[in-house]
C-alpha cells in the first residue's frame, strides 16, 4: 500500500486525538508542564469524532488523515470556514494539521496541504486558505513559507486550561 490521503471516518477519532496530543506537547509542554495532565485522550477523542462526523455532511467541512505505506494514519488536516471578522470573502481555514513527531519531514504535510487545498476549492469555492500557527512554531512557519503561505497580520491570543497565554498569528495564501 503506498502514502495516501483519505477522508477520515469515526474509526479515526483515536488516532486523531493521540496524533494532536502527542504534537502539542511536543510544541507547549516545555512552556507547559501541567499539559499532559489537562489534555484527556477520551475528550479529544470525542472532539475528533464530533468533526468527523460534521464533516461526513453536505457542508464546508472536511477532516482528512494521512496513511503510511502500512495504511497506518500519521497524520490529518482538518478544515472549515474562516470565520475571523476580518476574513475575506470565500476564505477557507486549515483547522488543524499535525503529523505524528515520527513521521514528520516524510511529505506527508504537504500531501495533506494540497489536499485540503483542493477540498476547500471544492466544499467552499475558496480562493484563500488561512491557519493559525503559535508564535513558537518556528517548524510551522518554516513548512508553511515553503507552501506560499505568509503572516497576514492578524494575530490572536488564548488561555490554555492551567491558565496560561499561547499567542498566535494567522498566515495565509492565495489558491489558484
Amino acid at each position: 500500500m503506498s502514502h495516501s490521503v483519505r477522508a477520515a471516518t469515526v474509526l479515526d477519532a483515536p488516532a486523531l486525538a493521540a496524533i494532536h496530543k502527542a504534537n502539542w506537547l511536543k510544541l507547549l509542554g516545555p512552556d507547559l508542564p501541567d499539559l499532559n495532565s489537562t489534555l484527556n485522550s477520551q475528550d479529544l477523542t470525542q472532539t475528533w469524532g464530533n468533526a468527523i462526523a460534521l464533516a461526513t455532511g453536505d457542508g464546508p467541512y472536511a477532516v482528512l488523515v494521512a496513511t503510511d505505506a502500512n495504511g497506518v494514519t500519521v497524520g490529518f488536516t482538518a478544515l472549515g470556514p474562516l470565520l475571523d471578522p476580518d476574513a475575506a470573502p470565500q476564505a477557507a481555514e486549515l483547522v488543524a494539521l499535525w503529523i505524528t513527531p515520527t513521521h514528520q519531514r516524510l511529505g506527508h504535510g504537504s500531501r495533506l496541504l494540497a489536499a485540503a487545498a483542493d477540498q476547500a476549492r471544492h466544499l467552499q469555492h475558496a480562493t484563500r486558505l488561512s491557519h493559525w500557527v503559535a508564535r513558537q512554531d518556528i517548524l510551522r512557519q518554516r513548512f508553511l513559507r515553503t507552501t506560499g503561505f505568509g503572516a497576514d497580520g492578524a494575530e490572536r491570543s488564548w488561555r490554555t486550561p492551567t491558565g496560561e497565554i499561547i499567542d498566535e498569528s494567522r498566515w495565509s495564501t492565495q489558491l489558484n
